[in-house]
């Protein structure tokens, strides 16, 4: 077993793992989907196949008996409850434990056991007895079978060949085929299948072997295997036994998905990361040319500079959309999360998701999974309320938790809300002042109160339980939207609940920038944050860290003086460059020098001694050679808004 298709088999598990689990939870809301029962069987089906072909027996064994329970599902003789879709919950947990050996210990076989026993409680015994009656005709062992074989009407359009199942049957002893097409004389649709295909095997062949040729179209195509008697006559076709190069197995996916699957290609995460660097490479190579273009006015040179940067842009363009992932891969991790803690709360709860199809750079997906967690989870411990609490209040029991995401000027944009009773300001300032955090003669806003839930080791919960309180662990949450360049901010009403908003970049590899100067120092702002360039005058001295009042569109608008922020030596120009910033609140200046223009920039990571520089977010090369320091508007913002300037 090569480690290639050990590698693709656990992929697959995982995938088809992730599939189990969302059915499971759309049928324990609504039992009568169909669809989803189908799709919930056909995983566990080819879990099973796959794990029995790959060498992990008990995995196949153990996974055998929730199939034939979700056959009965299927064929309506057995009730699909709630109590079934806890212990299938259950038995997925444990197959992503047994994929871990294929010959897994004598304590994972004793859980095994026990799950099995669970299953047979909720059905009465039933899967075990069936299981044992499948098993029995599988390793039925017959001189002769006869075999009719109807593929789904769908299988050419979906991309499937008939000819490797008739190749694998003919592997297992002499087969002889015929025939029948079963067309209609009216509407003949060249890309439907027609064929009906009665075989004959011989050869003592065991059932169990048949069955396995057929493991991945099983759930498309009508078969039906009975052992018969040898016919002698010359069959209408036979079938080479012999195997060849071009001979392979229907890969492990059901037929509706095939057709977008051999679209595909599996590239593990660390080659589209270093495709992405190298991608950075060419874009400072691209810079550094256009440098030298310019300097030497050679036309043909400028030719050159120009068709670089088309390629470059294209190139660049490509890299992210291989490396952009929907953010709903992620969502369905969460709806386990909120079943499993509601039931343990003992609340109702409606988790709703939105806008899944909005695309993240998979770097910045990675990391954002465990923050989401940390906010979900404390909505759904202090934000939701207990059924009785809600109906106290005119409430209907079930709470709602909503995740939501969307596209906002050029970043993404994720709400978790709840409709719980919301933030108590009151008392998080009691809580603060207690703690040291904020003094009793300081004055804060409603904001300024709310974000106190970020400071370490905050929180208002009276007892330390398993999950965490509204506040613990949201200093952890704020440090990883952080490191990824995002923004955090809280919104809450009493009675009415709670939105916590990040605000993220889609990338943190190559963005588009505004290069500006202050005397010979070079910035680089976001370009998507830039609403307007204006020109204002030096002649207002700037108060505390650079801030001042500009008038902006008939209103005062607070500003940040990148001279004094950094305290860059020079004197300023008679006139000076304001680009003001657009952010999810109030928009805000960052006063300049000059505006060189559109950059696009390589983001370098600072060093460990620059890392916590504030207003800086990394550094890009130049194509001088310089660096120029990409700025973090969202932390400027932060410095610019609580101004206290200078009489």
């Amino acid at each position: 077993m090569s480690d290639t298709s050990q590698d693709i088999f656990q992929l697959e598990a995982q995938e088809h793992l992730q599939q189990i689990e969302c059915s499971l939870l759309a049928l324990e809301r609504d039992p009568t989907q169909t669809d989803e029962l189908d799709a919930l069987f056909r995983s566990m089906h080819t879990i099973k196949g796959s794990g029995g072909m790959m060498g992990y027996q008990h995995l196949a064994d153990f996974t055998h008996h929730f199939e034939s329970v979700l056959d009965q599902a299927r064929k309506g003789t057995l009730q699909f409850t709630e109590a079934l879709a806890s212990v299938l919950l259950l038995a997925s947990d444990h197959i992503t434990q047994l994929l871990d050996d294929p010959e897994p210990s004598n304590e994972v076989q004793q859980r095994s056991a026990e799950l099995l026993a669970t299953l047979n409680e909720q059905v009465g015994g039933t899967a075990t007895e069936q299981g044992q009656s499948d098993v029995a005709t599988s390793t039925a062992t017959a001189d002769a079978w006869a075999i009719r074989i109807k593929p789904s009407e769908a299988s050419f359009r979906d991309g499937f060949d008939c000819l490797p199942v008739l190749r694998e049957l003919a592997s297992l002893g002499e087969l002889s085929v015929s025939r029948r097409l079963e067309a209609p004389e009216q509407q003949f649709d060249a890309e439907s299948c027609y064929l009906t295909f009665e075989c004959q095997l011989t050869g003592g062949t065991p059932a169990s072997a048949i069955h396995d040729a057929f493991i991945f179209v099983a759930d498309e195509w009508l078969v039906e295997i009975e052992a018969t008697q040898i016919v002698t006559d010359d069959p209408i076709d036979k079938v080479a036994a012999t195997k060849t190069d071009n001979t392979a197995r229907v890969p492990s996916k059901s037929a509706k998905t095939k057709k977008v699957e051999e679209q595909m290609i599996r590239v593990p995460s660390t080659k589209l990361d270093y495709l992405m660097s190298l991608v950075g490479e060419l874009v400072i190579v691209k810079a550094r040319l256009e440098q030298l273009a310019s300097v030497a006015h050679d036309e043909h040179l400028n030719e050159v500079s120009e068709e670089l940067a088309r390629l470059s842009l294209a190139l660049r363009d490509n890299a992210f959309d291989i490396r952009m992932l929907p953010i709903g891969s992620i969502f369905g991790r969460f709806q386990r999360l909120v079943r499993d803690l509601s039931k343990s709360l003992g609340k109702q709860v409606e988790f709703e998701t939105e806008g899944e199809e909005t695309e993240l750079d998979k770097v910045v997906l990675d990391k954002l999974a465990d923050p989401l967690v940390h906010l979900i989870r404390n909505s759904l411990d202090h934000g939701l309320e207990t059924p009785e609490q809600r109906l106290s209040v005119h409430k209907p029991a079930a709470g709602t938790i909503k995740l939501k995401a969307s596209h906002l000027n050029g970043q993404i944009l994720i709400e978790v809300s709840d409709d719980g009773a919301g933030i108590n300001a009151e008392r998080v300032l009691e809580k603060a002042r207690a703690n040291g955090l904020v003094t009793e003669h300081d004055e804060l806003t409603q904001e300024q109160i709310y974000n106190l839930i970020f400071e370490p080791g905050f929180s208002t919960a009276a007892t330390v339980s398993d999950v965490s309180g509204r506040g613990v662990g949201m200093d952890v949450v704020k440090r990883s939207i952080e490191s990824l360049q995002g923004r955090l901010s809280v919104h809450s009403e009493s009675g009415q609940g709670t939105t916590i908003r990040i605000l993220l970049p889609m990338t943190l590899a190559i963005i588009e920038g505004l290069m500006v100067k202050v005397s010979d120092s070079q910035f680089v702002i976001p370009l998507v944050a830039v609403e307007e360039c204006i020109e204002t005058s030096s002649a207002h001295n700037s108060g505390k860290d650079g801030a001042r009042l500009v008038e902006y569109r008939e209103r005062l608008t607070p500003c940040l003086r990148l001279r004094d922020t950094f305290s860059i030596a020079g004197e300023r120009p008679k006139y000076e460059q304001t680009i003001m910033i657009k952010t999810d609140e109030r928009p805000f200046g960052i006063t300049v020098d000059e505006v060189i223009g559109q950059y696009q920039t390589v983001i370098k990571n600072l060093g460990p001694l620059y890392q916590m520089t504030p207003g800086v977010m990394g550094a890009t090369i130049t194509g001088d050679g310089g660096v120029a320091m990409i700025l973090d508007v969202n932390q400027l913002a932060d410095d610019a808004r609580p101004l206290q300037l200078e009489a």
